[in-house]
């Protein structure tokens, strides 16, 4: 009999234990997972803020090439915009 109690006790111990590492583990798993997303999530955002910066650029450039050429510039919409017409009439 005390052996056998011995035995489930020294299973508590071990149990215990078990807990213990698996209660460490899930907060490490937990740790790398935070940090894995914002890592991800700050390489997001930089590419969002660089093709943002590419957006705003290509803008400017044409912009500049309107004001330069205006009357092409017209031009150039209006066959487009007969040519979205035509093709969204069918």
């Amino acid at each position: 009999m005390a052996t056998q109690q011995a035995s489930n006790e020294e299973l508590q111990k071990q149990l215990e234990a078990l807990r213990q590492d698996f209660a460490e583990l899930a907060k490490t798993i937990k740790g790398m997972s935070s940090a894995y997303v914002g890592e991800k999530q700050a390489g997001v955002q930089h590419a969002a803020e660089q093709a943002q910066q590419q957006v705003k650029e290509s803008l400017g450039k044409a912009e500049a090439e309107i004001k330069a050429n205006p009357f092409t510039s017209m031009a150039i919409s209006f066959g487009l915009g007969l040519l979205i017409g035509k093709l969204l009439d069918r």
